[in-house]
């Protein structure tokens, strides 16, 4: 345990017997003889019933209105925003004796709404009604500072991947927002019930101090002061042990403290170094037991199924659309296609995808062809497009098998026919034994096909996949990529997956969509973009040099860095990209003579870095370029930073792509 600073430990116990003191007072000077005689009196009974009766009215009125309030603040964008919330927050600080004017210029019977009230038969001041107003004027604000406290922290990607399995917004908020800010919100309940029984300002200002009426219990506090000093001291010490109580109950919630990625509102599950549980097998991932599976994008309950059966046989669903916006880009694509989304960060990789589910407004997509039906038009839970996250957002709060079977739960399949078909994905997948297990103890490979299980069977038109292998460690990318490769050669539908790594898109994909600025810059197979990159940043993905150029007839490469090149072949006047491997560049530490490279040029190593068993050298030069050579040629040349060195390229090395 680290050595607690003096600097701090003496200011800081000064502070805890500043506040101990007093309450050591209560415990010191409450009469322990007399104690249950006077808190079982009549009027200390009376003043409690009426306290708690008043504490528990006030709580509920300020859960429908602040509940609603709390949700606005935390979820929504709107002018004057930072007006209501002080407004919210004014009560806490206004003096109780303010907030009891404020009531009566407010609701009183020459306040503002006053007149109206009475002329409904309604009389607030100096009446329980108005106590209950009083007690809820001031307690409320806990109630939705706490709220949105715990909503602003829970992580939006849960409840739009509830949204795209199907769930209403009525479900998502019942199933997943509300047991998910639960903490938060009980915190918030027991602190605006504690603040209320506790009220004295505001209420005796506004309501009075009738017996049997109006007097709660710290109003009989405040009176027995006067006549019964001891008898004050006695309920004192019955408040401040139901204040105290519900202190220990919270045991900090109150805070909206959670550890980083593992509390309910957090980033996800944590991530492991293992992809596959004990005792499972890759083979179990390859086969799965009974009938081949292949998810659709509807559920048909008339369909025949057996126990376990992944549900009715599949229809195919081509996809068809147009996205216009911050992405702009049409896809075409038949069905059992698998398209990767590729391009530098900012490209508007996430926001095509957000695009597709209908949760953005900085894109849209219209049409949207899944199948023979346009969905453009329908809310994100009506497209049947399935979504995995990056961070899985599996639902920390449901069992595995609950957060499979969720989907299907959504789209109105009986528990236990849902959980079934659940059982059956999970196994498929080779993590069966983990279904009862919650997302927080699943290693960041489990939890991936978890993830994957879950979008799966509730049998989408369309999957998206956004970064499905970014937060895993090597070995257990490479499992994972199996796995993924496997069943998605049997999903009927369309799936895009988002990736930076050029061996995911070349090894899982069947075409690939290269955007820029948010603009399509290629779509074409692997095979295709590979041989003909059509930008720079995509040779560079793919590991090769590219510069943008002209070509001219003479069979020379003009650069717009300002260098040349001279190729092998001729071409017509055109821009394009002048494409070299990295294992076509020589490097020398003199101007080479041996074969006549007709290309050189000198530069300066900027970097080294080790390539599988071979290196990377990157060089500054006109034009910069990356070469690729083994250990041994770095130690002949003696290669470091800053090493001065000639660059040779064979003009045969050199590919021209038109654009």
């Amino acid at each position: 345990m680290k050595k607690t600073p003096l600097t701090l430990a003496l200011p800081a116990t000064a502070a805890v017997a500043f506040l101990f003191l007093p309450l050591a007072g209560i415990l010191a000077r409450t009469p322990w003889s007399t104690l249950p005689k006077r808190l079982t009196s009549h009027e200390a009974t009376e003043a409690l019933t009426l306290s708690l009766w008043v504490s528990a009215w006030a709580l509920g009125l300020s859960l429908v209105m602040g509940v609603p309030l709390a949700l606005l603040l935390a979820r929504v964008d709107f002018r004057g925003k930072s007006l209501v919330r002080c407004l919210v927050m004014l009560p806490m600080v206004l003096p109780p004796t303010v907030a009891g004017v404020a009531l009566l210029q407010g609701y009183g019977r020459r306040g503002i709404l006053g007149p109206a009230l009475e002329s409904l038969g309604i009389t607030l001041p100096f009446s329980t009604a108005g106590a209950v107003v009083a007690s809820s004027f001031v307690a409320m604000p806990f109630l939705v500072i706490s709220l949105e406290g715990a909503l602003a922290g829970l992580n939006p990607r849960y409840e739009e991947t509830a949204t795209s399995l199907g769930a209403t917004p009525l479900r998502v908020f019942r199933t997943i927002t509300l047991p998910m800010v639960a903490p938060g919100l009980i915190a918030g309940a027991a602190l605006t019930w504690a603040r209320a029984l506790g009220e004295f300002g505001a209420t005796i200002t506004f309501a009075g101090n009738l017996p049997g009426e109006t007097q709660t219990l710290p109003l009989q506090v405040y009176l027995l002061l006067q006549e019964d000093p001891e008898g004050a001291t006695a309920v004192s010490l019955l408040l401040l042990l139901i204040a105290t109580a519900v202190l220990l109950g919270l045991r900090g919630h109150w805070l909206q403290t959670r550890t980083a990625g593992r509390g309910r509102g957090g980033r996800g599950p944590a991530r492991g170094a293992g992809g596959t549980p004990s005792g499972s097998r890759e083979s179990d991932v390859r086969h799965g037991s009974g009938d081949p599976e292949r998810p659709t994008g509807a559920v048909d309950h008339a369909a025949p199924e057996g126990p376990g059966h992944p549900g009715p046989a599949p229809a195919p669903h081509p996809l068809r659309t147009t996205v216009t916006g911050a992405t702009n880009t049409t896809l075409t694509a038949q069905p059992g296609t698998t398209i990767a989304v590729v391009g530098p960060n900012g490209a508007g990789k996430t926001t095509l995808l957000r695009a597709l589910l209908g949760l953005t407004d900085r894109a849209t997509a219209t049409p949207l062809h899944l199948g023979d039906k346009d969905v453009a038009q329908e809310p994100p839970h009506r497209r049947h497009i399935s979504w995995v996250p990056q961070d899985t957002a599996l639902f920390p709060h449901l069992t595995t098998l609950a957060n499979t079977a969720y989907g299907l739960r959504a789209q109105g399949v009986p528990k236990s026919e849902a959980h079934a078909r659940a059982r059956h994905w999970l196994t498929r997948l080779g993590i069966g034994g983990l279904a009862h297990r919650k997302p927080g103890s699943l290693s960041g490979g489990q939890a991936q096909r978890v993830a994957l299980a879950r979008a799966l069977a509730a049998r989408p038109r369309l999957l998206l996949l956004d970064e499905p292998l970014a937060a895993l460690d090597q070995s257990t990318r490479s499992a994972v990529r199996h796995t993924l490769r496997t069943h998605l050669a049997d999903f009927p539908g369309v799936c895009l997956i988002v990736t930076h790594d050029p061996v995911e898109a070349v090894s899982l994909a069947d075409r690939i969509l290269v955007l820029e600025d948010g603009a399509t810059v290629q779509y074409a197979t692997p095979a295709e973009l590979t041989r003909h990159p059509r930008s720079p940043w995509v040779a560079r993905m793919l590991g090769r040099n590219a510069w943008r150029g002209t070509s001219t007839p003479e069979g020379t490469l003009l650069l717009d860095a300002g260098a040349s090149l001279v190729t092998a072949d001729p071409h017509t006047t055109a821009t394009g990209l002048a494409v070299v491997g990295p294992e076509a560049v020589s490097l020398h530490t003199a101007p080479p003579t041996a074969g006549s490279p007709r290309n050189v040029w000198e530069g300066t190593v900027r970097e080294i870095t080790a390539h599988g068993g071979r290196l990377r050298v990157i060089v500054s030069g006109e034009p910069d370029v990356v070469a690729e050579i083994t250990p041994a040629a770095a130690a002949e040349l003696k290669l470091s930073e800053g090493t001065p060195v000639w660059v040779s390229v064979k003009a045969t090395e050199i590919t021209f792509v038109p654009l």
